[in-house]
Formats: structure tokens, sequence, C-alpha cells
């Protein structure tokens, strides 16, 4: 299963096997359960105990978009005020949602109290931000990330689907960075280090790399990239001991490590400066689907994005987990490329709708948020966006990945649209 169709059911709430050990049950295996408990108590017809079930969900994730919902679902026929003020929760995080179309929750929308609701999820949909276009890559190549050399005065983009990094030009003149090669799969997040002239990428065999041999599944690794002449310089290796592992986003810190992270799970891996290893900093199950990262800007936490649960903090010093703190409004839910600029984090949630880009202004700590910001939504180029690179003021990233044309066997599918890399500016 690819990263991306793992992200889909984790956020579907379908992926309820991740189970945590019974004398010590975590947040997110509880909110998974409290979820599959509800699924059974609604096909056994006991709406009572689903909805008792999926209260108790929320109450450990208030932000939740799809718990909102399924909440409200429960409510609508018994309580609808109750109901009305789920949908409410629902639309103050800038969330859009069709309920004429959704049998149950449908009746409400003739409520007097629900105009303010309407009011709200309508205003949604108004487009935020401007992209300005950068590159446009025919064919399948399935983007990921963006890095910037410089020197060069190029962008370079990853290729999940054409197991390559792509350079691009100041004219826009596209050339192969990196050739395809046996042991170069599919190419995931991207850093480059101009004053080392090193580009540090991840590479795994992932279900949408074209022409995969069979024996390559499941490996992974971290490459170090000389950033001039696109040669493999170093290749660090994750285990290859039969665990779900896709290394897909990484960071490097003002020290030189350098960290990644298991999109399959809650797995952090790390590069110290000088090792010829990577270590496990972290195996959390408090992080079902670890995402995009970046340190926080004092320096002593690592703060990951999990697509099921949002974002967290992994104290360097302790790798204890804790949940960042959120205000009210904001949901984190299906957040995918997160990008420290100065004291805010530039984060691409693509799991929610709309899929948007935020500015979160984050404590020096890490510990909490203390504002969220949506600065691009309901765009027509935002399909499946991911990863960027801050190139001056402006947030250039893969707005459109391709994604959405691939298939859950890997596979793309006929008359896919181009991937784009687009834009967008970041006032100071």
């Amino acid at each position: 299963m690819s990263a991306r169709w793992a992200k889909r059911l984790a956020v579907g709430g379908l992926a309820l096997l991740i189970a945590a050990p019974a004398f010590a049950e975590g947040r997110l295996p509880a909110f998974f359960r409290l979820r599959r408990e509800a699924a059974t108590a609604v096909r056994a017809g006991d709406a009572s105990l689903a909805q008792t079930k999926i209260s108790e969900a929320l109450a450990l994730m208030p932000t939740h978009p799809g718990v909102l919902l399924s909440a409200a679902r429960l409510t609508a026929r018994q309580d609808p005020a109750g109901a009305v003020e789920l949908l409410h929760r629902y639309a103050r995080l800038g969330l859009i949602l069709d309920i004429t179309i959704d049998e149950a929750l449908s009746p409400l929308a003739q409520r007097l109290d629900f105009a303010p609701v309407a009011e709200r999820l309508a205003a949604n949909r108004k487009p935020i931000g401007q992209l300005t276009p950068i590159a446009s890559l025919v064919g399948a190549p399935l983007a990921e990330s963006v890095a910037h050399d410089p020197k060069r005065k190029r962008l370079l983009i990853s290729q999940v689907h054409g197991r390559k990094i792509l350079a691009i030009g100041a004219d826009g003149t596209a050339s192969d960075f990196t050739p395809t090669a046996d042991d170069l799969w599919s190419v995931f997040g991207i850093i480059a280090d101009p004053k080392s002239r090193t580009l540090w990428a991840l590479t795994s065999a992932a279900d949408q790399a074209r022409d995969l041999a069979p024996t390559a599944k499941g490996a992974n690794a971290l490459l170090r990239i000389d950033l001039d002449s696109g040669e493999i310089l170093a290749r660090y290796g994750a285990p290859f001991d039969g665990a779900k592992r896709q290394l897909g986003d990484l960071t490097v810190a003002t020290d030189g490590t350098v960290y990644a992270s298991n999109s399959l799970g809650g797995e952090i891996w790390r590069l110290k400066p000088g090792a010829q290893d990577l270590d496990l900093l972290v195996r959390s199950e408090e992080i079902g689907s670890a995402q995009g990262l970046a340190v926080s800007p004092d320096g002593s936490a690592l703060l990951v994005a999990d697509y099921p649960s949002g974002l967290h903090r992994i104290d360097l010093t302790t790798a204890e987990v804790t949940p960042v703190a959120l205000p009210a409004d904001l949901s984190l839910t299906g957040a995918d490329g997160v990008l420290r600029d100065g004291q805010t984090l530039i984060v691409v949630q693509n799991g929610v709708t709309p899929q948007r880009v935020l500015r979160l202004s984050i404590s020096r700590d890490g510990r909490r948020v203390t504002r969220g910001e949506v600065i691009a939504a309901n765009l027509p180029d935002l399909d499946e966006p991911t990863g960027g690179v801050m190139h001056g003021r402006h947030f250039i990233f893969v707005a459109r990945s391709q994604w959405s044309d691939f298939g859950p066997n890997g596979q793309p599918r006929e008359g896919l649209s181009p991937a784009k890399v687009m834009s967008l500016r970041i006032a100071p």
C-alpha cells in the first residue's frame, strides 16, 4: 500500500488494525477503537451506543472533521439542535460540505438555526490566495517535493513514479538531475544544503515506482547526493526487517542531523553528523502516518504532522511524543508537507475539503499553535498538494502532484493531467 493510500484510510477511520497494549492504550489507538466500536454499534442498530462511542472519540480529538460529521449524523434525528451545533464547529474549521446530498444531515437545512452554518459553509468556498505557475510536468512523473539550488538558480523536483529528480533551470529548461537506476526507487522528500553542496533525498520502493523489481519491495534509504553533479555519494539504508516502512519526508537541523519520517507508521529516523547508519529516534503508536516535519524555533523538539491525528511534538532530549495544542477553530487532520519559516510553519493539508495551505504561528518550544491562517484554498491547481521550499518570500511547492491520478494498485490512470509546481507568496 502506498503512503498516500495509507493516509486516506487513516483519515477515513479504516486503519483500525493499529492496537495499543491493553495495559496502556494511547490516545490514537483509543480513538481508532472508539470509531470501530461506533461503526459496529451502527451496524447492530444500537444508535445510543454508537452516539456514546463517537462522542468519546470526539472528546479525544475535538477538531477531527470526520468525527464531527459522524457525531452530527448520529445526533441529527433525536437532537437536531445538537447536530447543528456540531456542524457549526465543523464550519468554523474552514471546511466545506454539501448537506443536501447527505441523507442524515439534509433535513437540518430547513432549520432556522442552520442559517448561520450555511452562511459559514458558503464563505468557506471562496478562493483564497493566488498561485503563480512555475513548471508543468507532462506524463506520469507523480511529483512529490521541491528543493532549491541558489548557486545554479534551479529547482529540483522529486518523482515517485518517474524514479528520478528533475532539474528546472531559471529559463524553464528541464533536465534529469539524477538518471533512473535500479537502486533509485521512488524519490520522495528532498532538501538542498547549498553550503555543503549536498542534496538529501529519500528513496523508497513504493508501489507507484515505475518498472520496480519485485525484490526491491520494502527497501528504503536516505541518499546524500552531490548538488552539482547529481552523483549519489552515500546511501544510508533503513532496516529491511519486514516492517511496513516508507520514508517520505525529511528535515535537516542546524547541527546537520537529518530526520526522516515513515509514512506507513509512527517512526522517525535520523542520521547524526558523521554517522554511518540511520538510527531510530521514535517509534510511537500515537502517530499513525508520520508526514512532514520541522525543528521547533528553539531547537528543542521536532514537529511532525500525523495524517490521522494532526501535529505532534517530539522532544529531542527525551523522545517524548505529545500532541501540539491547537486553537478550537483549527484542524490539522490530513496534514502532509511541513516547512518552518521563522516562527511560523507552512503546512500543506490535502486530507480535508478544501485542500489548502496554512500558515501557523507557533510557540518557540513547539508546544502550541497560537494562530492558524489559510493562505491558499479553493484554487483549481490545488490537487493533492504535497511539499515545497521557501525561495525568498515565495513558497514553491507541488500544487498538483498526480496522486489523485494513481489507483490503489500503484498504476497511473489513463488521461492524467500534468503535475504542477506553483509559487505562493508568503507575507513577511
